[in-house]
């Protein structure tokens, strides 16, 4: 099996209606790839003690994340492709741990805030230069995923509004300068009642922020206790907040699917050259036609789960992506994933069980990306909803 079988991203043909090729961003990207890659290579990424901020700061700098950014309609679908080439590129260094934290940075946080119209603007340029980020701060301990439970309130507290709860499994927590907090109004401080979207400051009293030692992306999720909290501005008033999630999820699940699909891409590349080079019995590991054809099946399946991601891109640039559609590609492509790791760590035998070996990595990755933007159980109601 030739380890080149499974297609570059970078140099793959894209079909009708995904947007132009775009040079000039993708050599920008291999700049930035270059001069940073000690940064990305960093062993803290490993050991619970991520970089963010200096990778966000580097990436804002190098105006990545406003090459990946809508100015308007009209300019979507370029920017979305951008963004797919800068989750691609990504999902292959580092280990993927840089990957997930500037998805989180770009298209959970900020493109939520930058979707909303009551949004401060200067949160947005912010975001973008790389000087801050965000986190939304949705799951709770008790309920997990199950949102239309949320123990977390928002409340008055003489003349402001506050709120009190606790979030879990917040992706960026540790790192973030503001929350994007979902949190019932039973009382409708915010004119109405149901959930709301509050933003609330990370270093503002009441708000306390750990972060979590997860199996995998180790450091890059937290828990937040928010005791009274401040809330300084109201994104979505009580009764909206959920609906205005829903929309955002097609996005992000989507983009999800795209990242696992280029890190199932990686995983395999490299299972198949270690492969070749790994002998058992005498012969290269590559000799056995069973292991030929288990690579071959996973290359297949890999390849699907890459081709559905990217018709999901071509879906939102063109504003219609179904939610059925977004949740089937996040689930496929969790499940490919986490069966390419398993086999890649099977084919490594003891040196697989290694931490920091590719497969060990990407297998407790791939358990946390199933559970972000919404769990396979979810995806699975969503996709029986239709």
């Amino acid at each position: 099996m030739n380890d080149r079988t499974i297609t570059d991203p970078r140099t793959a043909p894209r079909g009708p209606g995904t947007g132009a090729a775009d040079p000039a961003f993708r050599a920008r990207l291999d700049g930035f790839l270059t001069e940073h890659r000690a940064l990305l290579d960093d062993p803290r990424w490993e050991d619970g003690t991520p970089p963010v901020p200096a990778l966000l700061a580097a990436a804002g700098a190098a105006g990545l994340f406003r090459d990946a950014w809508a100015a308007g309609p009209a300019d979507r679908p370029r920017a979305l492709w951008r963004a797919v080439d800068l989750h691609a590129a990504l999902a292959r260094v580092g280990g993927g741990a840089p990957g997930a934290a500037v998805l989180t940075h770009l298209d959970v946080a900020t493109r939520l805030l930058g979707a909303l119209p009551g949004a401060d603007r200067a949160l947005v340029d912010g975001a973008l230069a790389g000087r801050t980020t965000g986190a939304l701060a949705a799951t709770e301990p008790e309920h997990g995923s199950d949102l239309a439970r949320l123990t977390t309130r928002v409340h008055r507290d003489g003349d402001r509004l506050a709120v009190t709860g606790g979030k879990w499994f917040i992706s960026n927590a540790p790192f973030a300068d503001h929350l994007l907090v979902l949190a019932d109004d039973p009382d409708a401080a915010t004119g109405r009642p149901g959930p709301a979207l509050l933003l609330v400051p990370a270093g503002a009293p009441g708000v306390a922020t750990t972060p979590l030692d997860a199996l995998g992306h180790r450091g890059l999720t937290g828990q937040v206790r928010l005791d009274a909290a401040p809330v300084s501005a109201v994104l979505v008033p009580g009764g909206h907040g959920l609906l205005v999630l829903m929309r955002h999820w097609l996005h992000e699940r989507v983009m999800l699917a795209v990242r696992m699909g280029e890190l199932a891409d990686a995983v395999l590349r490299h299972a198949v050259a270690a492969a070749r080079q790994r002998h058992t019995f005498g012969v290269p590991l590559l000799g056995n036609q069973h292991v030929r054809f288990t690579l071959a099946r996973l290359t297949a399946e890999t390849e699907e789960v890459r081709a559905a991601a990217r018709q999901g891109v071509r879906l939102l640039a063109e504003g219609s992506c179904p939610a059925a559609y977004a949740a089937a590609c996040k689930h496929r492509a969790a499940a490919v994933l986490r069966e390419v790791a398993d086999e890649a760590l099977q084919l490594a035998g003891g040196d697989g069980y290694r931490t920091g070996h590719p497969a060990n990595r990407a297998l407790r990755d791939a358990l946390g990306l199933a559970l972000a933007g919404g769990t396979d159980e979810l995806m699975l109601q969503q996709i029986d909803r239709g």
